[in-house]
């Protein structure tokens, strides 16, 4: 997963600070970063690709201090994300309740939100479609838990009721869903 951006690390430790407080985030980053060290260079850039390791020493740092190591929690995380990132960044297909719309932009601005992979979507009907992230290369469960989070409400914030979730087919490289809805 070479290729994070900055944006997938910063909305973790926004969680972190709108969940737990300013000295709760201090903390996390001196546990990530222990002695100062040089693994995340301040500031943090939102379109900077980060290595894949950094994103994964935060998230086994967030399993064990904040999630007491339920790895589901992942998927909330990427609910608030979605809380807080459609406004900057969909906001058209918020106030549309487009939900397709979102679906065909997330395929768009997954490059520059997340970086890592390509995602594909397919129509099965009008409110069911299939989703197939391809990683490229090997994917944390916690990068997969959050971007599904991001999809479902995502959703339900653009418009869609009763979100289903369905995995079809996974490998180490690949994942693909289909995501229902009323």
């Amino acid at each position: 997963m070479s290729g994070i951006k900055g944006v997938v690390i910063l909305t973790r430790f926004d969680f972190i600070e709108n969940s737990y407080g300013k000295d709760a985030l201090k903390a996390f980053q001196t546990k990530v970063q222990p002695g100062g060290g040089h693994l995340l260079r301040q500031p943090v850039v939102i379109s900077k690709d980060y290595p894949e390791s950094i994103l994964k020493t935060i998230d086994e740092q967030m399993l064990s201090d904040f999630f007491n190591n339920e790895i589901q929690a992942f998927r909330s995380l990427g609910h608030w994300n979605a809380e807080n990132v459609l406004p900057k960044y969909f906001q058209i297909y918020l106030d549309n309740k487009d939900t397709v719309g979102f679906l065909e932009q997330m395929v768009r601005m997954r490059p520059i939100l997340i970086g890592l992979g390509e995602m594909h979507i397919s129509a099965f009907a009008p409110r069911s479609y299939g989703i197939r992230i391809s990683y490229g290369q090997p994917y944390l469960e916690s990068v997969k838990l959050s971007e599904l989070g991001f999809l479902e409400k995502g959703l339900l914030l653009c418009g869609a009721e009763h979100v289903n979730c369905s995995e079809l087919d996974a490998s180490d490289v690949a994942i693909e869903y289909q995501l229902d809805w009323d």
